[in-house]
């Protein structure tokens, strides 16, 4: 099986990050997404989230990004060119 993979990164203010963060994995639950990868970095003003995605189809992941840009909270949202390799919650 050969997977398409999203690496993105997206910022959300700290007094939002579990809401949206939740918000956010649900969106990728309910449209067929399988997370790779998940880093939070708390160390600026707003909380950093990478996030690593699978999808057995490409248009799934588009979709995605598509529906992640109605997430209220998310400041601003860039693929990455780095891969997230772990897990892990500062």
């Amino acid at each position: 099986m050969n997977d398409s993979h999203l690496p993105l990164h997206f910022s959300v203010p700290k007094t939002a990050t579990l809401d949206t963060l939740e918000a956010v994995l649900a969106i990728a639950r309910r449209g067929g997404l399988h997370l790779a990868a998940l880093e939070l970095d708390s160390s600026a003003a707003d909380d950093v989230v990478f996030l690593k995605l699978r999808a057995i189809d490409p248009d799934l992941l588009d979709l995605f990004m598509t529906r992640l840009h109605n997430v209220i909270e998310i400041i601003d949202i860039f693929p990455s060119q780095e891969k997230v390799a772990r897990m892990h919650v500062a």
